[in-house]
């Protein structure tokens, strides 16, 4: 730093001092958007929206006062098709793969992933096998439930992604393994042999990367702002649309596009950013929205939502236990219980299969997520204390 000497007092340059405030005001809005972009896929931030935008989806919806009829929700589909591929282009760009601590923690997160999707999808098998129906053993059905339960949500950080804690990043990481599941899941909905369903993932891929680059290509080479917005929202557009003619997971394709512009970098990545940045809270309502209203709750489901909000408990414990065994006793041994709080993907990719299935089963399976996340969100707010910001 450029020094000037005043009456024998060393003072800064003024304008190396107005070049730093503005480093550190970048550094602030980077780690002030991290947060808020780690906002988006929670469910149970401060204050819960889950707790307020289910209940009243479901009183709008056909089954309540009928603001959100059938023909409405049908319309509404194109939308939330878009707000799938938003939040998991979220998802993406929140990585920091860059950074050796960051794939620790991914793999951390993965095994606690892991731990709780085998937990949940086996409780479903077996209270089917001991109900004593004689159809077919819905193992789909159940590895779509324990998709949905691996998600967390760890509430609000306002420090950037390398200074929060491991168990909060944890939660912010979780969600990387069911979208990548996912894709595998909803291909194995439509084709039978896992050839087929290996080439269906891998055209979904190639394809949603092939938008991504499309759009980060336009976004680069233009200048203008209303531009840039105008592309970024119509890469959204393409991605949602090719997902939903394919049957497929919109998450999933918005992860790949996130995950490209992530690695891409440049100027084109902050643009991106930035724009999708004035969407994802309304988008997010919207899910929440919608997934209430979708959901048709029956005496016949409370029984398997209680048996999703069982298991997904033990599996959270179980797997945190684990994460913190493997992990040498770098994250802490209580983790599963920084993890019971549900994620909005969970119940997105549930409103995802519903798109994909639009049947009395994904219509059964948005049900139980959505009564199991909202138990969830209650059993985590009774047994934690708001977390101020730093």
């Amino acid at each position: 730093m450029t020094l000037l000497v005043n009456n024998g007092v060393e003072d800064a340059d003024p304008l190396d001092a107005q070049l730093s405030s503005v480093a550190s005001g970048r550094s602030r809005i980077r780690g002030s958007r991290r947060s808020r972009m780690r906002l988006a896929l929670g469910l149970s931030p401060t204050p819960r929206p889950g707790l307020v935008l289910l209940p009243l989806g479901m009183t709008l919806g056909p089954h309540g006062l009928g603001v959100l009829s059938v023909p409405v929700l049908t319309g509404l589909d194109p939308v939330v098709s878009v707000a799938l591929a938003a939040l998991g282009a979220f998802v993406g760009m929140d990585l920091e793969l860059r950074r050796l601590r960051e794939w620790f923690l991914l793999l951390t997160a993965s095994v606690e992933a892991s731990v709780t999707l085998l937990v949940v999808a086996g409780g479903v098998l077996m209270v089917h096998g001991l109900s004593g129906v004689s159809e077919a053993t819905p193992w789909l059905m159940a590895v779509l439930l324990g998709i949905c339960a691996a998600p967390s949500s760890t509430g609000v950080s306002f420090a950037p992604a390398q200074n929060v804690s491991p168990a909060r990043r944890i939660g912010d990481l979780d969600d990387v393994l069911p979208l990548v599941l996912g894709v595998l899941a909803f291909a194995a909905l439509r084709e039978g042999s896992p050839l087929d369903v290996a080439r269906l993932s891998a055209q979904a891929t190639l394809i949603a990367l092939t938008i991504a680059v499309a759009g980060w290509l336009l976004v680069w080479r233009t200048s203008s702002d209303t531009e840039h917005r105008v592309f970024a929202i119509g890469t959204l557009l393409l991605l949602g649309g090719a997902a939903a003619h394919l049957s497929l997971s919109a998450l999933f394709a918005g992860f790949v596009a996130g995950s490209f512009w992530n690695a891409a970098g440049s100027v084109a990545r902050d643009r991106i950013e930035r724009d999708l940045r004035y969407l994802h809270h309304p988008l997010i309502a919207l899910l929440l929205l919608v997934a209430g209203a979708r959901m048709q709750l029956s005496l016949d489901l409370v029984g398997l939502a209680a048996v999703y909000l069982i298991c997904r408990m033990a599996g959270k414990l179980a797997g945190g236990w684990l994460a913190s065994f493997t992990s040498a006793g770098k994250v802490p041994r209580d983790l599963g219980l920084h993890l019971m709080a549900p994620g909005v993907v969970g119940i997105a990719f549930a409103l995802n299969a519903l798109k994909v299935r639009s049947d009395a089963e994904g219509t059964a399976l948005l049900t139980i997520v959505i009564a199991g996340s909202l138990a969830s969100d209650l059993v985590s707010l009774a047994s934690s204390e708001p977390e101020q910001p730093a």
